[in-house]
């Protein structure tokens, strides 16, 4: 009982206001809370917590929380990775989505993945602290016909993780942000494209190829072009098939990003 009255002090304290700075430095014992704890009113209190801290040592806890034997667990945990912006949780939130029944679960994945593609975050929607660059991303649609609407999210998700990795770049912004973005101190660029070419080749291959345009933001002035592609080794099975498109996909945004993070930073990033 002391060590559980112990747990629920500290999970107080930490969600106090004014205290972020000791919060912090009890982050770990936290995490192993939302994991190991056998209350599971503990485990939903310390990824509440968790998610309100922001500190990113709590996003593959909270990753392994998603597959709590608690429905509220893996609800709250869902949430908390949406607050928190990495984009590392997208794949795994989606995974949970795939194959969760619970209403509650569903919704509150539902809008972490939201967050996540809008450029993370539900604490405010705010810029990342230090960001320089604000990006922007389009929806990414068109293209060839055989790329429909899951190949193009797979394509922008892939690009905000591998852009969101700059610590000068920021995915989020406020609505008062966007609405005096002149007066923020931000550079603003647009990103969007299509795919050019996505389809499976003899001897169970799949090639792709995408080309992604630069523009100013809000303006939306193109400034350049890029293009990547990539091949990779698929099965005779749909779900390998599948599989090798979304491979295929990401490694053609990784060769993107490239080209994308070298211009940022060419850009005072």
């Amino acid at each position: 009982m002391k060590a559980r009255a112990w747990l629920f002090a500290l999970l107080l304290a930490a969600a106090a206001p004014g205290v972020r700075a000791a919060s912090d430095a009890k982050v770990d014992e936290l995490c192993r809370a939302v994991l190991e704890d056998g209350n599971y009113k503990v485990r939903v209190q310390a990824a509440l917590v968790l998610g309100k801290l922001g500190d990113p040592r709590a996003v593959q806890p909270l990753i392994k929380a998603l597959g709590d034997s608690n429905k509220t667990v893996r609800g709250i945990a869902a949430s908390a990775l949406g607050q928190l912006g990495d984009t590392a949780a997208a794949d795994p939130l989606r995974d949970l989505l795939r194959h969760e029944s619970d209403p509650f679960v569903r919704g509150q994945a539902d809008k972490a993945v939201a967050a996540l593609a809008a450029g993370g975050g539900g604490g405010g929607g705010g810029p990342r602290r230090g960001a320089k660059i604000y990006v922007n991303f389009g929806a990414f649609v068109g293209g060839v016909k055989s790329a429909g609407p899951d190949d193009s999210k797979i394509l922008h998700d892939a690009l905000s993780r591998e852009l969101g990795k700059m610590p000068v770049v920021t995915l989020a912004l406020s609505p008062a942000d966007q609405h005096n973005f002149g007066k923020s101190g931000l550079s603003g660029f647009y990103i969007d494209g299509n795919i050019t070419k996505l389809e499976d080749s003899g001897g169970n291959e799949t090639s792709c190829d995408v080309k992604v345009m630069v523009a100013r933001w809000p303006q939306k002035s193109i400034i350049m072009w890029t293009n990547a592609g990539a091949s990779v080794q698929s099965g005779s099975r749909p779900r390998d098939k599948e599989n090798a498109r979304k491979e295929c996909l990401e490694a053609s945004a990784r060769g993107l990003g490239e080209d994308l993070v070298n211009f940022l930073k060419a850009q005072g990033g």
